[in-house]
């Protein structure tokens, strides 16, 4: 997930791995959608988080439409999610035969001026997210730093795959906001290698990375208190994490906690599904009626329970508000975000 990153395509070929998904049975109503197939469109490759969200709710969703349309799902990856959110805005049908799940960053991708851009975010209909997302900065216990304090007294080295990715900007960030003192290592490809790194001793911590990837694949370390969790990226405290400071609660002036508001406020919509604009709002309306109604099927919750992916749906016109509220960001507000996440 990234925030700002160089230039990159403004549309790629569809070049992307189908996968067909059960057709589902009878949601009644009317016959929109009868005899179609609707693509979830996906901006990353085949596994991990957003690929695993994006199938988990095109094998529940054809249920909830009028017509019980066939759901398969494409992969359409690149670039951090503008290649597939330039393709929706500007290529894709709008007759709510596609629709796509991709990373809410790309909403700061046009507020932060990125050149390959080419659509406005408020204009996507926006269908929910079908959950939120807790990202946390964790220290290995070697390391003597246990929270933002001891960060601003000592040095450690921590992990980033590059400098556009959320493991360098979010630690850039405390750098320049809250006077940290982190060394950024980058050249990791991905937390997987980062995890690693730090259990060999070369890394002593790494930001940005997923509470939920923890506490599900690495549970062992929070028994043996090999982690020190020491900052929460969020808006509010995740309830597994009733003791660890938010990051906003951190700043020491008025506009840096308003800085840091807008940097995460778009993670309360982190898994997020939309169509394109154009679509009818009659059609609009059945696809977020289909999602709200898939996100608390049974069906879906015993799912993601079994895959262990955590659901805290949003509605689509909360997610169509907070979108809005982004683009109404002060711009000294927003550039000092830019700054704070990218300068070196």
């Amino acid at each position: 997930m990234m925030l700002r990153r160089g230039a990159i395509a403004l549309l790629v070929t569809l070049v992307g791995v189908r996968v067909m998904l059960p057709l589902a049975v009878n949601a009644g109503g009317d016959d929109t959608f009868k005899g179609r197939t609707v693509i979830v469109y996906v901006s990353t490759g085949p596994g991990g988080g957003y690929d695993a969200y994006a199938r988990l709710v095109a094998r529940n969703l054809g249920r909830h439409l009028p017509g019980n349309p066939n759901v398969i799902v494409e992969n359409m990856p690149g670039a951090g999610g503008l290649n597939l959110a330039n393709y929706l805005y500007n290529v894709a049908p709008k007759d709510g035969t596609a629709i796509g799940t991709m990373q809410h960053t790309i909403t700061y991708e046009a507020l932060f001026g990125e050149q390959a851009v080419k659509f406005d975010a408020r204009k996507f209909n926006w269908l929910g997210s079908i959950a939120t997302f807790t990202s946390v900065g964790i220290a290995w216990h070697t390391s003597g730093v246990k929270s933002i304090e001891d960060a601003k007294k000592k040095q450690i080295a921590m992990g980033a795959s590059g400098a556009g990715a959320t493991s360098f900007e979010y630690t850039n960030l405390m750098n320049h906001l809250l006077g940290t003192k982190f060394k950024i290592l980058i050249g990791y490809k991905g937390s997987t290698a980062m995890y690693l790194a730090m259990e060999r001793g070369e890394l002593q911590g790494v930001a940005g990375t997923d509470w939920a990837v923890i506490r599900n694949d690495h549970s062992d370390w929070i028994k043996t208190k090999a982690i020190d969790v020491f900052v929460q990226f969020a808006l509010k405290k995740n309830p597994d994490l009733p003791d660890v400071p938010l990051i906003g609660d951190l700043a020491s002036s008025a506009e840096d906690k308003r800085v840091l508001h807008f940097v995460f406020a778009g993670l309360q919509f982190a898994r997020p599904f939309l169509a394109p604009p154009g679509v009818p709002a009659s059609v609009v309306a059945q696809l977020r009626s289909g999602f709200d109604a898939a996100a608390m099927d049974p069906a879906l919750l015993a799912q993601a329970k079994k895959e262990r992916l955590d659901i805290e749906p949003v509605d689509g016109a909360t997610v169509q508000r907070l979108v809005g509220e982004l683009y109404e960001t002060p711009k000294p507000i927003v550039k000092r975000a830019d700054w704070a996440l990218t300068a070196q």
